[in-house]
């Protein structure tokens, strides 16, 4: 079920992209025309909270910047922290211990994560399961990201511009941050913690008056069962990973790890080993990026609405998750419709290929939309991911239809000194949202 909105409105919503590199971390401040209840006359709502790779020429940790900006902008209280994935790049800044302790002292009153982060799923429970279902789900993306922590072991060290060094990147990504977690584990438990599906009420709500949330995804197994079995490229999708199953491992072919290969001397052997590696690091490579694919597809798909204003903020998620809202749910031609009409559109994936599938972009058309003007806001690194043109993160192509259809803002265009980009916009009306920091 939905909650619709109730209570005042706010008439005035200011969304602020922190300059964390290559992550994510967003802050949505509601303003109302009269003090609320508490005295307040603001609610804040903070998405995503994390970095894998700082901007270029950073001294300071970006995630520490973002805490001290993130007490200012909410003048010292938190009302929602929500944390669309367990991906080190949207968490990582929970696990930072003086990051972490400014957060705490806004002392968030409500903290949402997917139904996959759910304790009670136990997640590093040894029982057997049969079938999918949601603790072995559970299970074997814990399983998925352990896999990923051996590999960044084995490739320790490695040259950074070397194939066991790019596998090590991809590996470090998928950590579990277990300082993050056992930090939103405990905020939930010092105030309330909801883990969201599909056609869940958020709860959010009823911290922030005025507004209406949608959770569009991630379904749960029972709903789609695809979202725990990857699949192949579909065809008729636009900006789409190859997704390859973990399955090909074995435990044995991972203990034994790219540095257990016999030194070669020169000729024949030296070619044939050093082949034999360059397929173990590629093995090895596809599993990392399928622990990527299935953690992404964990994202929470929120769509809010505030007056006359819709924004999309759809984490990570990837097409077994937006499937269910654009084809499969019951109310996916609704959700087609409301899509259709976004005043603001986070960006997913940090504007990798795999995150704006083709399905939802063509509800936007290719061209602007002069009585509907959309803002896109992505928060990026270029560099850090993508072994070529086609994988790179951002995808041009991507970027490309972006600046064509929306406005588009982007963190690695911010000039050195720039910490944050904020848009905002007046909730009833037309007029669009607008560059408010830093000054246009």
């Amino acid at each position: 079920m939905e909650a619709a909105a109730a209570g005042p409105v706010p008439e005035r919503v200011v969304v602020r992209m922190y300059q964390v590199g290559f992550g994510d971390c967003f802050l949505l401040s509601f303003h109302y025309r009269q003090a609320l209840e508490d005295g307040r006359a603001e609610r804040h709502l903070l998405v995503d909270f994390g970095s894998t790779h700082g901007p270029p020429k950073t001294r300071v940790s970006v995630v520490e910047r973002a805490a001290a900006l993130i007490a200012e902008h909410t003048s010292g209280s938190l009302d929602v922290i929500v944390v669309t994935h367990r991906h080190r790049d949207h968490l990582s800044g929970f696990g930072d211990p003086q990051a972490a302790a400014v957060i705490a002292d806004l002392q968030p009153r409500l903290v949402v994560r997917p139904w996959t982060d759910e304790p009670e799923l136990e997640r590093d429970a040894t029982a057997p399961t049969t079938g999918d279902s949601p603790a072995r789900f559970a299970r074997d993306l814990a399983a998925g990201q352990a896999l990923a922590e051996r590999v960044a072991a084995l490739t320790e060290g490695a040259r950074a511009s070397s194939a066991r060094g790019e596998l090590g990147r991809l590996a470090l990504d998928q950590l579990p941050n277990h300082e993050a977690i056992e930090f939103l584990d405990e905020a939930a438990r010092e105030s309330r913690g909801l883990y969201l599906s599909a056609g869940m009420a958020s709860g959010i709500e009823e911290l922030v008056p005025g507004i209406r949330v949608r959770v569009l995804g991630p379904p749960t197994l029972e709903q789609r069962p695809e979202v725990a079995r990857q699949r192949a490229n579909d065809p008729d999708e636009f900006w789409l990973a190859h997704r390859n199953a973990l399955a090909d491992l074995s435990p044995e072919s991972l203990e034994m790890g790219v540095q257990s290969l016999p030194p070669a001397t020169p000729g024949p052997v030296a070619w044939i080993v050093g082949r034999l590696a360059r397929q173990q690091v590629g093995s090895l490579a596809r599993g990392v990026r399928t622990v990527d694919d299935a953690l992404n597809n964990t994202s929470l798909i929120l769509l809010i609405d505030v007056g006359d204003k819709r924004l999309l903020l759809p984490g990570d998620a990837q097409i077994e998750n937006w499937e269910w809202a654009l084809k499969h749910a019951p109310d996916s031609q609704e959700n087609r419709a409301l899509l259709a009409d976004v005043d603001l559109y986070k960006v997913g994936h940090h504007g990798s290929r795999n995150a704006t599938p083709k399905s939802l972009f063509r509800l936007w058309g290719e061209e602007p939309d002069p009585d509907r003007p959309m803002t896109a806001l992505m928060s990026t690194r270029p560099g850090v991911h993508g072994e070529s043109v086609a994988t790179a993160v951002p995808r041009e192509t991507l970027v490309s239809a972006l600046e064509r259809r929306t406005i588009l803002k982007r963190t690695d265009k911010l000039g050195g000194d720039q910490a944050f980009v904020a848009v905002a916009a007046e909730t009833e009306g037309a007029a669009p949202f607008a560059l408010v920091a830093p000054e246009p």
